[in-house]
């Protein structure tokens, strides 16, 4: 019965989908639902990092931080064109040793770039971290990374643990604001009525300074000055749950051990967005389902909206040979294949 409703979903989702609209160099990062618990997005137009996590069933800012990027603007396309990457990535380690002092502070973190939409689109380059640096960052920039301040990323240095989502755009738009307090910040009442001189060339966008949670954490209150298109915002809405579908489908297939799951990866697009034959991906499933028993995926599915693709992850773990148990991320990257179809072209499993 469970294989018939899933060709039967499988097939009512290929009839729903249309061929993906072109992504600009300019990406608009934009939120979507469910979307993960805690995460990290840049806005590189207006150089601030913001610390997302969940507020009443959704995500909203809660801290944000100065960030520098690259030299050069726009996204990321070759190994050293000096651009910061926009896109969907995750932390993948902690790096404190050998470091670089006055470049890349005491603290940095690497990030999964390029990923599977990146290597598919034939971007180069690697190396692209989250770091501060060894003085004041204002008015500086990096060689393609992101780059906070040295104190505020020994703060959260605990938070950036392997696994964590940092969505990269261009532009943000779709979260409110919270105080320390946990109240929504209106629009144009974000902290007290005053304009900061911190933020370079004077944007009117910001109306006031905010103390966080941290007591040194004085940080600039800005709001969110983009809002997609009521279009937009339905067609995002739809695509997000046809992604989600497919993805508790992908969860339910992977359960059973049942090959059908082949169906929804995208056999053509694999071997460039993964580095491997599609033949081998199959292999190793195949090898996963003989020890499904020992396999769990947790409840926690979430969905990130990148540049022309989506990104599906959520938790698993498995017994190890040894004893004890390991956890995961793993992180189906989504695109539309040229029948307009959703498939996977590639993944991030991560240890957590």
């Amino acid at each position: 019965m469970l294989r018939i409703f899933c060709l039967a979903l499988a097939f009512l989702l290929s009839a729903l989908l249309r061929p993906s609209a072109s992504f600009a160099d300019d990406w608009t990062a934009c939120m979507a639902q469910p979307a993960p618990k805690f995460f990290y997005v840049a806005d590189k137009s207006r150089k601030l990092l913001f610390q997302m996590e969940e507020k009443n069933g959704k995500p909203a800012s809660v801290r944000e931080f100065e960030c520098i990027h690259g030299r050069v603007e726009g996204d990321k396309q070759k190994q050293g064109d000096l651009k910061t990457p926009e896109g969907v990535y995750f932390i993948t380690k902690v790096i404190t040793q050998k470091l670089d002092f006055m470049e890349y502070g005491p603290h940095a973190v690497a990030l999964n770039y390029p990923n599977p939409a990146d290597r598919l689109r034939r971007k180069t380059g690697s190396g692209i971290w989250l770091h501060s640096k060894g003085k004041k960052i204002t008015g500086i920039t990096t060689r393609g990374c992101l780059a906070i301040d040295k104190g505020e990323i020994m703060e959260i240095a605990p938070l950036l643990k392997p696994g964590t989502p940092v969505i990269v755009g261009e532009k943000v738009a779709g979260a409110p604001f919270y105080d320390r307090e946990g109240k929504e910040r209106p629009a144009g009442m974000a902290g007290r009525e005053e304009i900061s001189p911190a933020l370079p060339n004077g944007k009117t966008e910001v109306v006031g300074r905010l103390t966080q949670n941290a007591p040194s954490a004085c940080v600039h209150a800005v709001d969110f000055p983009i809002a997609p298109s009521p279009a937009f915002a339905a067609v995002q809405t739809a695509e997000a749950g046809i992604v989600h579908d497919l993805a508790k489908l992908w969860k339910a297939l992977r359960l059973q051990g049942s090959e059908e799951i082949f169906s929804l990866y995208d056999a053509k697009a694999w071997p460039t967005a993964s580095r491997e034959k599609f033949s081998q991906k199959k292999a190793r499933l195949r090898t996963e389902f003989k020890s499904r028993n020992e396999f769990r995926i947790h409840d926690d599915l979430s969905i990130l909206y990148g540049p022309g693709y989506w990104v599906s992850c959520f938790t698993e773990s498995f017994a190890l040979k040894s004893g004890g148990r390991r956890t995961d991320l793993r992180a189906l990257y989504w695109m539309k294949d040229s029948s307009g179809r959703y498939r996977i072209i590639g993944e991030a499993r991560i240890q957590k």
